[in-house]
């Protein structure tokens, strides 16, 4: 009996080895094939992070096509950011209070104001100190603008008489900036300090100084921020001549005892700055700063895409000359907005050339839940992507084709468009689809003094030049982290009509 069993059991020993030894194997290789997909994420990760400067934009769009409309996560040189795109996420940005996301705090952190804006060093929540910039610009400005046409055309003229004169190919970026500051300047300022050129000068390279400031100490390590920071003012001299010029300014406008009545931004600014807080000259200067800091530069490159935009796609000239020559011009020049092909054309630039891939940024003060439970810890962003959203075909049809007539009205349009399924939009306009301009209570307040200023300069240039780019074959932008920018160099060639 005893022999029957050591004979049974020498059976079944080979027959066990032979099921065990390839399942241990199989689980072998599972967990090398786990560990080596779980070493490959972590190197993609570490590459993409290390890339993030050069790919951001592509980055961000591959992930995009793979969240498939879901909320998705990205590790970004600043932070982990979870990018959104549906209607619900984007509105449960909208809706989050003030103490929860943050956009001031993820300005501060990408700006490093306290270093790059002669000192301003700005709370992380809205409103502590006030909005009144918001009616400043939202307003006081947008209701201002008529008033402003027939300074602006001068402005206009002036500088494309300097620049361009009848015949000249000139850096598409450095006339658009030009032209942009010192209508800003005029809306801002008045005439007060147009012929002061020092302060110009320097209003005109801020923008500049604080992009390239802030960049440098991006790419700095985090323990040498402060000593690099420290080191700023030794080159950032511009940016005083800029604020001192302000405090004077200012100072001069609160000592004023005449009985003129001035409308420009830095007026309303004192006007409207909290009562209660007392600013001084020189905090309603750092005001004056940061609002112009988001009106120059990215209008600048906006209109820059536009006017690329227009050499690239010649068919619209014609349509444009005729609706400014038309009962839509007069009416333009009087009230300050109308001419629905060309807002059309400009909010169409805008979809195929946006300056930024994200939008309405938020730094999580506190950690942050969607309703749809995606959660962000303190610390962490969150935005809408709105780079791959504008090449969605859910949401634009035909997205990669430039159609500059595809927001106008089809009755308006003498030719077969791609339209939209809403129905026709303007280029201000905000909804879940254009989120250019940013979201909920956080919108840009400034839009319309954009749009008002590029159809400014589109009027005019149309007007009196026929425009070409002077290389057509080569390529026109490069991408910075998130930023689409134009690249150096990039010539237009105007030419006046006779």
């Amino acid at each position: 009996m005893g022999a029957k069993s050591s004979s049974f059991v020498d059976r079944e020993a080979p027959l066990s080895s032979g099921i065990l030894i390839p399942l241990w194997l199989g689980s072998l290789l599972a967990m090398i094939h786990t560990a080596f997909e779980s070493f490959m994420k972590r190197l993609k990760e570490d590459y993409d992070l290390i890339t993030f400067p050069l790919r951001g934009k592509d980055i961000i769009q591959q992930a995009y096509l793979k969240s498939k409309g879901e909320a998705f996560q990205l590790l970004t040189p600043e932070s982990r950011i979870t990018l959104v795109s549906s209607p619900n996420h984007i509105r449960d940005i909208a809706t989050a209070p003030n103490e929860y996301l943050s956009l001031h705090a993820a300005a501060k952190d990408i700006l490093k104001p306290e270093y790059t804006m002669a000192g301003f060093n700005w709370h992380d929540q809205r409103g502590i100190e006030g909005v009144g910039f918001v009616r400043t610009l939202r307003t006081l400005l947008t209701n201002h603008l008529p008033k402003m046409t027939p300074g602006v055309r001068r402005i206009i003229e002036r500088d494309f008489a300097d620049d361009v004169g009848d015949h000249r190919s000139v850096n598409a970026l450095t006339l658009s900036k030009r032209i942009v500051t010192n209508i800003s300047g005029y809306a801002f300022f008045g005439q007060d300090m147009m012929e002061n050129q020092a302060f110009m000068e320097a209003a005109y390279y801020y923008n500049e100084d604080v992009l390239y400031g802030a960049e440098i100490l991006r790419l700095s390590p985090r323990f040498l921020v402060p000593f690099v920071g420290a080191l700023m003012p030794m080159w950032l001299t511009r940016q005083r001549v800029f604020f001192h010029g302000l405090v004077d300014l200012i100072e001069s406008r609160l000592n004023s005892h005449t009985s003129e009545k001035y409308n420009d931004v830095i007026q309303w600014i004192i006007e409207t700055a909290p009562k209660d807080q007392k600013w001084s000259p020189g905090r309603m200067a750092f005001e004056v700063m940061a609002i112009w800091f988001g009106s120059v530069q990215g209008l600048a490159t906006t209109l820059t895409f536009a006017i690329y935009n227009l050499c690239e796609h010649s068919e619209y000239i014609k349509p444009l000359r005729d609706e400014i020559q038309g009962p839509e011009g007069s009416k333009f020049m009087i009230k300050g907005e109308g001419l629905p092909l060309m807002d059309s054309f400009l909010k169409e630039c805008s979809r195929w050339t946006p300056v930024e891939s994200v939008t309405a940024r938020r730094c999580a003060l506190q950690d942050f839940s969607f309703a749809d439970g995606t959660k962000v810890r303190k610390g962490d962003w969150v935005a809408a992507a709105l780079g791959p959203m504008l090449r969605d075909s859910s949401l634009y049809p035909c997205p990669d084709k430039f159609d500059g007539f595809r927001f106008a009205d089809p009755s308006h349009i003498e030719r077969i468009a791609v339209t939209q399924p809403e129905g026709p939009s303007k280029f201000t306009d905000i909804n879940d689809k254009w989120q250019v301009w940013g979201t909920g209570k956080i919108t840009c307040p400034g839009r319309f003094f954009v749009s008002y200023v590029m159809k400014q300069v589109f009027f005019y240039m149309l007007e009196n030049y026929d425009v070409s780019m002077e290389d057509a074959g080569a390529k026109h932008t490069l991408t910075w982290r998130t930023l689409t920018l134009p690249r150096p160099g990039v010539k237009v060639t105007l030419h006046r009509r006779s």
